[in-house]
């Protein structure tokens, strides 16, 4: 899962490096946190996911809009030049057809990079609730750095894995901050749809066959 990747690498960015002062001596000055564990143990992997889902599909139906109004711009814009239309009229009404389509492609593309970025602001929240947990717990057993056990993590000892009493610690959370962490993130704006204009008329010899209309558009947008 992508947000499962994306947990590992934003913990294991860099280690949370812990102060050491007044810390009674340990076996070992590491500890190593499995976040992708916290998470599924915790249920905030599955919320995760529906939240980010919720976004994408949120953004989709935006994006259905949109290419539903472009092509109710072309329609009239057809019906205005006629069955049999001026080249110069076809040539524009072909120029703003493509218009349409590379609006609409921009569009399901900034629509792409708003819901990659919301599934990363989730992640991000998520990491940022358990840090202190995680450091509570590192500091307490006197580690003076936390590792997140990930695909860079070759091998650790059991001993000094705190993955379950991170798991603990989370549970027993107060309801409301609990909730708190699990909140809706906040809705994704889709890009405004923006009026189709009619280019400058093109010369006759420029004129192309019949256009084609935007309704498969509408399709790719989904």
């Amino acid at each position: 899962m992508k947000f499962v990747s994306k947990l590992a690498c934003g913990f294991a960015a860099s280690a949370l490096l812990l102060a050491g002062c007044d810390q009674q001596p340990a076996s070992s000055p590491i500890a190593v946190l499995d976040l992708t564990a916290v998470a599924e143990a915790t249920g905030e992997d599955k919320a995760i996911r529906e939240k980010a889902e919720a976004a994408r599909e949120g953004l989709g139906t935006q994006l259905q809009e949109l290419a539903a109004s472009m092509d109710k711009q072309l329609v009239a814009e057809r019906e205005k030049i006629g069955v049999k239309p001026k080249a110069e009229d076809a040539q524009r009404l072909q120029e703003m057809t493509m218009q349409a389509r590379q609006q609409i492609n921009n569009a399901q593309q900034q629509a792409q990079n708003e819901a990659s970025q919301i599934e990363a602001q989730l992640v991000e929240e998520f990491r940022e609730k358990v840090d202190p947990l995680a450091q509570k717990i590192a500091r307490e057993k006197g580690a003076k750095a936390l590792l997140a056990a990930d695909s860079y993590l070759f091998w650790h000892d059991p001993a000094i894995d705190i993955t379950d009493q991170v798991v603990e610690a989370w549970r027993a959370l107060p309801a409301d901050k609990a909730e708190a962490a699990s909140a809706p993130a906040a809705a994704a704006e889709a890009p405004a749809a923006v009026p189709v204009e009619a280019p400058a008329a093109a010369t006759a010899e420029d004129a192309a066959a019949q256009p084609a209309t935007a309704p498969e558009q509408s399709k790719a947008a989904e």
